[in-house]
C-alpha cells in the first residue's frame, strides 16, 4: 500500500468508525509495512493533501502524540503473517479489521 486510504470500521451495534490509514514509505518509496491510523472528519470528507498548505508552511508539524485525530498505528509483518497494534483507543475488533484491510492490499 503506497497510498493513504480510507476505511470505516464496522461495530457489532451498526454503528461506524471512519478512519485514514496512512503508510510510511522509505524514501525510495518502497513499504515499511508501518501504518499510521487517524480519525477521518464528520462524514467522511477529510481531505488527504500531498503539499503543505500556503498558510501552514514554516509551521512546526504537529507530533503523532499531540494530535487528537491520531489513534495509533499498525506494523504488518507479512513474512510471519503477524501484525501488532500500537497505541490504546482502537478495539481488538478495530485492529483486525484495519490489518486484514492492509493485508488485501497490493505491496
Amino acid at each position: 500500500m503506497k497510498n493513504p486510504a480510507t476505511l470505516v470500521l464496522k461495530h457489532a451495534d451498526g454503528s461506524a468508525r471512519n478512519i485514514i490509514i496512512e503508510p510510511i514509505l522509505w524514501p525510495d518509496l518502497t513499504d515499511t509495512g508501518t501504518y499510521k491510523i487517524y480519525k477521518t472528519a464528520i462524514d467522511n470528507e477529510s481531505t488527504l493533501f500531498t503539499e503543505d498548505l500556503e498558510i501552514t508552511e514554516g509551521a512546526a508539524d504537529l507530533p503523532d502524540e499531540a494530535n487528537p485525530d491520531y489513534l495509533g498505528s499498525i506494523i504488518i509483518e507479512p513474512m510471519r503473517q503477524q501484525w501488532k497494534y500500537t497505541g490504546d483507543l482502537l478495539n481488538p475488533e478495530e485492529q483486525q479489521q484495519i490489518a486484514s484491510f492492509i493485508e488485501k492490499q497490493d505491496f
